[in-house]
């Protein structure tokens, strides 16, 4: 992509590990963002529980590991400081109202796989462009056959990985990128073991240093 576009990356970071670290670098790399937006969500309304820690925990945790990237990545509180669930169309909306450029949300493809259910998801998609990171190539749906349950029926590859819509005014991106194999579910896990055998000498695999120390000294993720 050669023309100014700004990244929309958003999740709940519970908490933030160096898969997201990875994944971030690398779309960095190939899409030349003029500027680069996390957001980490309040409570996803596809999903029955929520976080684990405390929104204004989470929003320390994902301030503190992208550090390192400087102005070109910046964190908003928009969704975490709201009670409730957080939904993708406010957001995008409100992003709207203060760039003319252009916002590419980006997504893996399980979400994508779900965006019929997302709130106003036609809508969503006229105003934003979107870039899937394929985690499994083998379980990708037929993205055109979900954009038709949507009502968008003009959508058309313009390249191998590069799906145009709307009058050609909106696009849809496949990317592969090599993700790390981390997840936030297992280190939650191994921190609650940690702290139950009150062994934090050796922090845990797949989480920055300065993450770690926070974590540390909050106590967070230990077992009650």
């Amino acid at each position: 992509m050669e023309r100014s576009l700004i990244g929309v990356f958003g999740g709940t970071f519970d908490p933030p590990h160096l898969g997201h670290i990875h994944l971030i670098k690398a779309l960095i790399r190939r899409y030349h963002f003029s500027k680069f937006y996390l957001i980490p969500t309040s409570q996803n309304p596809l999903k029955p529980s929520g976080p684990r820690i405390s929104s204004t925990e989470r929003l320390r945790l994902v301030q503190t590991a992208v550090q390192e990237f400087g102005s070109g990545v910046e964190v908003l509180d928009w969704e975490i400081s709201q009670s409730g669930p957080s939904y993708t169309i406010d957001t995008v909306k409100r992003l709207s109202q203060f760039t003319r450029e252009p916002l590419a949300f980006v997504m893996g493809n399980d979400l994508f796989s779900e965006i019929s259910q997302w709130k106003s998801a036609h809508e969503l998609l006229q105003i934003m462009d979107v870039i899937v990171v394929i985690r499994d190539p083998e379980n990708v749906n037929k993205p055109q056959q979900l954009l038709h349950k949507l009502g968008i029926m003009d959508s058309h590859f313009t390249q191998k990985n590069h799906l145009a819509h709307s009058q050609n005014q909106r696009w849809i991106d496949f990317c592969e990128i090599d993700a790390l194999p981390i997840s936030s579910t297992a280190i939650r896990a191994e921190l609650a073991d940690m702290w139950k055998k009150n062994k934090l000498d050796v922090p845990p695999q797949g989480i920055q240093r300065s993450v770690w120390l926070l974590i540390k000294e909050n106590q967070l993720y230990a077992v009650n």
